[in-house]
């Protein structure tokens, strides 16, 4: 037991790390959907008010970002949840081993050897996808104009503010509302054009 111990304490640890740094990265999906945007607009305007320390346009980055985020998310859980099935752990039963061995209680027999020995071969896969996850984080961050710093500071106040997270799905809904109305202008006009054309076609047939 004392052999397996010491085999799984780096990877264990390495994964423990990078997964409390990468906490403030994890994203909080959004909604916003066309039947929202047509949603009756109320006369008054409840934000008009509303004084947050980032500009709309900003926050709406923001929003797009964490959209794309929100989706890698899921797909590198699944891909944890894939990998640790394959040596028979449950996510569950994987972040128990995990916290014991931070806490120095991987001995006290709630563990069986295969369960630890299972752990410190998977541990350094999970980290693997883990590390994946924060470079592809890093490459949608920088598509959109944002840097970390600037995408985790509008994240942490998203966080704690839930008037803030209230505007942002307002601002998206808003956003999805007027692309409504333009593709419906767009379409006008082109509907017009199109009788215009016709009609001169008659005329001069």
């Amino acid at each position: 037991m004392k052999a397996i111990k010491t085999a799984m304490h780096m990877p264990t640890r390495l994964f423990l790390v990078f997964f409390i740094a990468f906490g403030l990265m994890l994203s909080f999906p959004l909604h916003s959907t066309a039947q929202e945007a047509q949603e009756e607009e109320k006369e008054e305007d409840p934000w008009a008010d509303a004084d947050f320390p980032f500009e709309d346009e900003i926050l709406l980055v923001f929003f797009d970002t964490n959209q794309e985020i929100s989706a890698l998310q899921r797909s590198t859980n699944e891909r944890i949840n894939e990998t640790l099935e394959q040596f028979g752990l449950t996510r569950q039963r994987f972040d128990q081993i995990g916290r014991a061995s931070q806490m120095g209680l991987l001995q006290d027999g709630a563990f069986s050897n295969e369960e630890i020995e299972a752990f410190n071969q998977v541990a350094p896969q999970v980290t693997e996808i883990q590390r994946e996850m924060q470079g592809m984080v890093q490459m949608i961050v920088q598509e959109y104009d944002m840097t970390m710093n600037e995408y985790r500071e509008i994240l942490n106040a998203f966080r704690q503010d839930q008037e803030l997270q209230q505007y942002v799905s307002h601002l998206a809904r808003e956003r999805a509302r007027e692309r409504i109305l333009e593709e419906r202008r767009q379409e006008a006009i082109r509907k017009m054009e199109e009788e215009k054309r016709q009609q001169e076609e008659e005329e001069e047939g």
